[in-house]
């Protein structure tokens, strides 16, 4: 059973990648930013993080796991100066919230217990520069939210100035981080180009919800 969903909309298996890896042996399924992949088989579930942050989170006594990649979307410069780390629930911290809620929800859907739920978490690196620091706010809110849903941490990767690989085994939660340390340009760029689209996407949504008086 696997599901991946897109946090807008939520398509089951829409969109997903998945191809061989030959030196794992076994199927990979490699998320985008804005997705959430659940799965029981045995597969694995890889993204490439930059200032973004992945949760894989599992239950070991049922082999059931997932991952979400989020960047918090932030409508403007003033917002990020503004946002307030301790309050993990403001709008700012909307959409990760969003990636934790869904990613959780669908695992205790599919059998998972929440009290038996383990979490790693990766990503968060200093890669869009230090105006944004998109990554520290991105690390502040995931911990801020681990701890308030009293989630089971047991291992992180965060930070740093490199973008990252990472490879997770749903079932028996390994996880696996490279350091990409020649692809800084390029995951900058990716990433900005992405928070660019959520931006207006937001704008969007402001004013196809307005209402009229």
């Amino acid at each position: 059973m696997h599901k991946v969903l897109e946090l807008t909309g939520c398509p089951i298996g829409a969109g997903v990648k998945r191809f061989y890896h030959p030196g794992k042996q076994m199927m990979m399924v490699k998320i985008q930013p804005g997705e959430v992949y659940v799965t029981s088989e045995r597969e694995l579930i890889s993204t490439g993080l930059g200032s973004c942050i992945s949760a894989c989170v599992w239950d070991p006594f049922i082999a059931l796991g997932g991952m979400n990649h989020f960047m918090l979307p932030f409508g403007d410069a003033e917002e990020i100066e503004d946002w307030d780390p301790t309050q993990w629930r403001s709008n700012a911290a909307r959409y990760g919230n969003y990636a934790m809620e869904l990613l959780i929800n669908t695992l205790i859907q599919q059998g998972a217990v929440k009290s038996r739920l383990r979490v790693k978490l990766f990503g968060g690196g200093l890669v869009m520069g230090k105006q944004a620091n998109i990554g520290e706010k991105n690390i502040a809110f995931i911990r801020n939210y681990v701890e308030s849903e009293g989630l089971t941490l047991v291992g992180e990767d965060l930070g740093s100035e490199y973008p990252r690989k990472v490879v997770f085994d749903p079932i028996t939660g390994k996880a696996w981080v490279k350091k990409l340390r020649g692809y800084r340009a390029e995951m900058e760029a990716e990433e900005n180009n992405y928070n660019r689209r959520l931006v207006n996407e937001a704008k969007r949504d402001d004013e196809d919800n307005a209402e009229l008086f």
